[in-house]
C-alpha cells in the first residue's frame, strides 16, 4: 500500500477531525517508517491509536522517536548551575520517567510496548534542551515514509497524549505529491529531525535509554504471547460460544456428553450424530473449548475444517462468524486466499495471535500449495472432517494432515457404504466414535420431528425389465472376476454399468405418473421436495420432465435446485420455498448434503442410490423441526418386478437382487416410522413372492 493511496486533511484541528480516525490510522496502516519529535508523551495516545501502531508493527515499520522526560524543577535547575551533576541528574531522570510511565500502564499494555521495543519497531531517544535553550524539548514534528519514498509530514501543537484529542489542537499536513513547497517543507522537517537524533542539533542532547531502563518491559514481553495492540480489539477478541446455543452454561446434554468424551480421548474422535442435531455447533464448540485451553497456556491453535462442497464452506464460516472466528476459505484461485493464509501463519508462528482457522474444501485440501501451506503450520493443528465419509477413498486420505495433534471427524454417516477399508482408515485417523447419537435418540428426544412413511410400489415395464436383466448379467461376470468398484482404482466399466443400471431404476417410467397422481390427491400441496435421478431421455433431464409436468401440467408453483443455480439464485429459492410462494422444489443432490431445508413437509423420493450416506442425509433434512411443522411425510417409490413377469418367468436371482438392494432403504425408512405397520403390509406381498420375508 502506498501513502498516495490515502486522503488526509491538509490542516487537521479537533474542532473538524478525529486526528487519529482521520490521519494518523490510515498513514500509519500504509506507512514503513514513522519518525517524530515530540514533548508530553504518554501512552494514553497509543491506546488511542491502537489499530493504526498494530498495523504498522505487523508490516515490519520501524519507528523512530524524539520524547521529553518527566523533569523535576530540582531537575531543571542542575541541568542548568550545575553541570559536574548534571550528567547524573539527567539520567537518574530519565530512568524515573520510565519507572513512573510503567506503573501507570495495564498489563497488556507493558506487553505491547515490550514487544515493540523488543522487535525494534520503536525506538527511543530522550531529548533535553542545552546551551542557549532551556525547559523542555517541545518540538511538534513528524514524518512517515512508505516503500516507495513517498512521505508525509505534519507540523503543529498536537502532542502525544490522551487529552490532546479533548483539546483544541491543530497541526498542517504535507504530502509530497501535492505541491513543491510540500516537498520542500518534507525535506525541511527530514534533515532536521535527522540532526536531533544523530545528536548534532547544538541546544538538544538526546540520550539513548539504558538497557536497565527497557528491561522492565522487555521482561513483560518475554513472559507474554507476542502482540502489538495495547488494548484487546473488540474484532479479535478470543472466540466465545453463542449465548443462544446455551441453556444453564451448557449445549444439550448428548453435544457435552460428545465433547467430553472428545476431550477425554485426547482431542481424538468422530461424532456420529443424526442430521440435524447440531453437528457443527458441537465441533464449534469443541474447537472453542479447545482454543481457550491452548490460549491460557501460551499456545497458538490452528483449526483446519475440510467440507465436501463450497456451499458447506459457506455455511461453516457463516456459523463461526457467530462463534467470533475471522475464518478463510480456501478454494477458488489462490491469489484469493493464500498470501492471507501465509499471513495468518506468520502471525501464529511470532505470536501476534493464538488462533486462526482455515475452512476448505476436500478438492483444494488435497491440492498441493494447500499442503504445502499446513505442514508449515506453527503450534498446535486441529483438523475437522465434515461429512467425513467423503474423505475415505485413497487420494483423500493421504491429504489426511498427520500433523494435527488434534482430530475431530462428524458424520451422519460414518461408515462407508462397501468400502471396509476405507472406513478403517478413517477410524484409525480420527480415532473412535465418541459419541453415537443416530435418528432414533433424534426422534424420541424431540430434536427431529416424527414421520410417516409411505412405500409406493412401481413396476419395471417390459423394455426396461430386459435392459435391467442385461446390465445386471454383465455386472455379475465383472463382480466374478474380481472387479471392484472402488473410487479410485476400481473397474471404470463396472462404474459404468453401475450407474446405467442405478440410473434405470431413478427414471422408471411408472414413476412419473404415480408422482402427478399422488400430487393431484393432495388436498393442499405445500412445502413439497422431489428428488430426482441425473439421468436424460432424449437428450432432456429427466428433471427438467419433471419440473414441466408439475408445473405446466397440474399448474402448481414448481423450480428446480441443481448445481446450475448460482448462490444468489439458490437463496431466493430457499426463501421462496420457506414462505409458501413455491409450492414444490425439485432437486437431484444438491439438498443431500449441508444445504437445510428444514420447511419440508412432504418428500417425494424418486430417484435414490443403494448407499445408506445418500438416504440418510435425505430423510434427515426433511425430518429437521420447523415452525408450525409437526409430522413430516415421506413418499418413497420403490421399483419392483412386476407381478405379471413372476408369472411368467419365475422369481430368478435377478429380480431378488433389485427387491434386496430397495429393501435396504425400506427398512430403514419403515424401522422408526409413526405408520410402521401400514409400511410392512404395503410391502409385504412382493417380499412373500421373492422369498425376501427375512430381509
Amino acid at each position: 500500500m502506498s501513502l498516495m493511496d490515502v486522503s488526509v486533511p491538509f490542516y487537521v484541528t479537533t474542532t473538524e477531525h478525529d486526528p487519529i480516525a482521520d490521519f494518523f490510522d490510515p498513514v500509519l496502516e500504509r506507512a514503513s517508517t514513522y519518525d517524530i519529535a515530540v514533548g508530553y508523551f504518554s501512552t494514553a495516545w497509543l491506546r488511542d491509536a491502537a489499530h493504526g501502531i498494530t498495523e504498522f508493527a505487523r508490516a515490519g515499520g520501524k519507528a523512530r522517536w524524539i520524547i521529553s522526560p518527566e523533569l523535576s524543577e530540582e531537575d531543571f535547575r542542575a541541568l542548568v548551575v550545575d553541570a559536574e551533576r548534571a550528567e547524573k541528574q539527567v539520567r537518574d531522570a530519565i530512568s524515573r520517567s520510565y519507572e513512573e510511565l510503567f506503573s501507570k500502564l495495564t498489563q497488556r499494555t507493558r506487553e505491547a510496548m515490550g514487544w515493540l521495543i523488543l522487535d525494534g519497531v520503536l525506538t527511543f531517544k530522550i531529548g533535553i534542551p542545552r546551551n542557549r535553550l532551556s525547559g523542555i524539548m517541545h518540538a511538534k514534528q513528524g514524518q512517515f515514509r512508505d516503500k516507495e519514498g513517498n512521505r508525509i509530514g505534519f507540523l503543529g501543537s498536537y502532542n502525544l497524549t490522551g487529552g490532546a484529542r479533548t483539546n483544541w489542537e491543530a497541526f498542517s499536513v504535507f504530502c509530497d505529491w501535492s505541491s513543491e513547497e510540500s516537498m520542500s517543507r518534507n525535506d525541511a522537517i527530514g534533515s532536521s529531525f535527522e540532526r536531533m537524533w544523530l545528536g548534532h542539533d547544538p541546544n538538544l542532547a538526546v540520550y539513548d535509554p539504558k538497557e536497565a531502563d527497557l528491561s522492565a518491559f522487555v521482561a513483560q514481553a518475554r513472559g507474554s504471547a507476542r502482540h502489538y495492540d495495547l488494548f484487546q480489539d473488540p474484532r479479535i477478541e478470543s472466540p466465545r460460544i453463542p449465548s443462544h446455543f446455551l441453556n444453564d452454561g451448557g449445549l444439550r446434554d448428548y453435544q457435552e456428553e460428545g465433547i467430553k468424551n472428545w476431550f477425554k480421548n485426547n482431542g481424538k474422535g468422530i461424532l456420529h450424530m443424526a442430521t440435524g442435531t447440531g453437528k457443527t455447533v458441537t465441533a464449534l464448540t469443541a474447537v472453542t473449548r479447545l482454543n481457550e485451553y491452548i490460549t491460557s497456556k501460551q499456545g497458538e491453535l490452528l483449526t483446519v475444517i475440510a467440507v465436501p462442497y463450497q456451499h458447506l464452506a459457506e455455511q461453516w464460516a457463516k456459523e463461526a462468524s457467530e462463534f467470533g472466528y475471522d475464518p478463510i476459505l480456501c478454494y477458488g484461485g489462490l491469489n484469493r486466499w493464500m498470501n492471507k493464509a501465509q499471513s495468518l501463519l506468520n502471525d501464529l508462528r511470532a505470536k501476534v495471535r493464538h488462533h486462526g482457522m482455515f475452512i476448505v474444501v476436500n478438492a483444494s485440501l488435497r491440492d498441493n500449495p494447500f499442503q504445502v501451506l499446513i505442514e508449515q503450520a506453527p503450534g498446535h493443528l486441529l483438523f475437522v472432517g465434515d461429512e467425513m465419509h467423503n474423505l475415505g477413498a485413497r487420494n483423500a486420505l493421504e491429504a489426511l494432515p498427520q500433523n494435527a495433534q488434534f482430530r475431530l471427524g462428524l458424520s451422519a454417516t460414518p461408515e462407508r457404504s462397501g468400502d471396509e477399508e476405507g472406513t478403517s482408515e478413517l477410524q484409525r485417523y480420527f480415532g473412535q466414535t465418541v459419541l453415537e447419537f443416530g435418528l432414533d435418540k433424534a426422534i424420541n428426544g424431540g430434536f427431529l420431528c416424527r414421520y410417516f412413511y409411505y412405500p409406493v410400489l412401481v413396476h419395471f415395464d417390459e423394455e426396461e425389465q430386459i435392459e435391467y436383466d442385461e446390465l445386471s448379467i454383465q455386472i455379475s461376470k465383472l463382480f466374478a472376476q474380481g472387479e471392484k468398484p472402488d473410487d479410485q482404482d476400481g473397474s471404470e466399466a463396472l462404474k459404468r454399468l453401475l450407474i446405467r443400471r442405478a440410473r434405470l431404476i431413478g427414471k422408471a417410467r411408472g414413476k412419473l405418473p404415480a408422482l402427478l397422481q399422488l400430487l393431484k390427491n393432495q388436498e393442499k400441496v405445500h412445502h413439497t421436495l422431489v428428488y430426482c435421478g441425473d439421468s436424460k431421455e432424449e437428450e432432456k433431464r429427466y428433471i427438467d420432465t419433471a419440473l414441466e409436468r408439475i408445473g405446466s401440467g397440474l399448474g402448481l408453483r414448481a423450480n428446480k435446485f441443481t448445481s446450475e443455480e448460482n448462490a444468489a439464485e439458490r437463496k431466493r429459492l430457499l426463501s421462496q420455498f420457506a414462505s409458501g410462494e413455491l409450492q414444490v422444489l425439485l432437486a437431484i443432490r444438491c439438498l443431500d448434503e449441508g444445504v437445510d431445508v428444514p420447511m419440508t413437509q412432504t418428500a417425494f423420493i424418486l430417484a435414490s442410490s443403494t448407499n445408506p450416506k445418500e438416504f440418510i442425509q435425505r430423510r434427515g433434512r426433511v425430518l429437521r423441526r420447523f415452525r408450525g411443522k409437526d409430522r413430516a411425510k415421506i413418499y418413497d417409490f420403490i421399483v419392483t418386478p412386476s407381478p405379471e413377469l413372476l408369472d411368467d418367468k419365475g422369481v430368478s436371482s435377478v429380480e431378488r437382487s433389485l427387491m434386496r438392494r430397495e429393501l435396504a432403504r425400506f427398512n430403514e425408512f419403515a424401522g422408526l416410522a409413526e405408520n410402521h405397520g401400514e409400511a410392512l403390509s404395503k410391502i409385504r406381498e412382493i417380499k412373500e413372492r421373492l422369498r425376501l420375508l427375512d430381509h
